[in-house]
């Protein structure tokens, strides 16, 4: 073999095994960063109950350009199990977060991809069981805000609890208060307008209509609720609608 074909050879060679490599079976996708640090593309997508850390706010994120950096990047976040993206990071969109656990396992197409460093766990399937550990870590963050939705209930008397701030912390005290009988107050307008709050919660709502308003029904903005008088039950409703996949 001439030094022209052993160089050719070694340049092959090379191209073949750097970079990302994306292996498609009928089981999973496979992707392999520069760190040999292998990510797989979950076949489920994740809901509610979990705990992410958002990559873009850490230090060295500014070189962080394409799935592989993520990938390296997210593993380098202390209990990651993996890590998820927008659909267009590369052309962008510069969302990404580290998963630690999540509870629920959703329909792909319910959130952004999920990348997992598990192979076995990115082969689960919608509504499959989540990893013990998530079981744990999710009843511990519930137990930590019982002791404040106690408070909340005693404080609001008839009305029911009214939540207000971050949307996660919202939902986990939701959670502790519906496990001590609590109710919610409504948090919307009453009428027959198109809203935001129910429009994914009630059947006939779509992303872009709200199925009450189009059918000129007095409802509650926030649930969906025709009654006037009543607690909300938008959480109620969200519980069950990120249990049922």
């Amino acid at each position: 073999m001439n030094r022209l074909a052993i160089i050719t050879l070694l340049v092959s060679i090379l191209i073949s095994t750097t970079g990302r490599q994306l292996e498609t079976s009928s089981d999973v996708t496979r992707g392999t960063d520069n760190s040999k640090r292998e990510y797989f593309l979950a076949k489920h997508g994740y809901g509610s109950g979990l705990e992410m850390v958002d990559l873009s706010i850490r230090k060295g994120f500014d070189s962080v350009r394409n799935i592989d950096d993520v990938a390296k990047f997210a593993a380098k976040v202390p209990g990651a199990i993996g890590f998820t993206a927008h659909p267009d990071f590369e052309q962008g969109m510069r969302y990404a977060s580290a998963i630690l656990w999540y509870t629920t396992l959703s329909l792909p197409q319910n959130s952004w991809p999920l990348y997992l460093f598990d192979e076995t766990e990115a082969k689960k399937k919608p509504g499959d069981k989540p990893r013990s550990e998530a079981l744990v870590a999710a009843e511990a963050k519930v137990q930590s805000k019982m002791a404040m939705a106690k408070e909340l209930i005693d404080a609001s008397g008839s009305r029911g609890v009214k939540l207000t701030g971050d949307f996660d912390d919202q939902q986990v005290l939701a959670l502790a208060i519906m496990r001590l009988g609590g109710s919610f107050e409504h948090n919307g307008e009453f009428g027959t307008t198109n809203c935001g709050g129910c429009r994914i919660l009630v059947p006939g709502g779509t992303p872009i209509l709200c199925g009450l308003g189009v059918q000129k029904k007095k409802h509650w903005g926030c649930c969906g609720s025709t009654e006037k008088k009543s607690h909300c039950q938008f959480w109620q409703l969200f519980k069950k609608q990120n249990t049922s996949h």
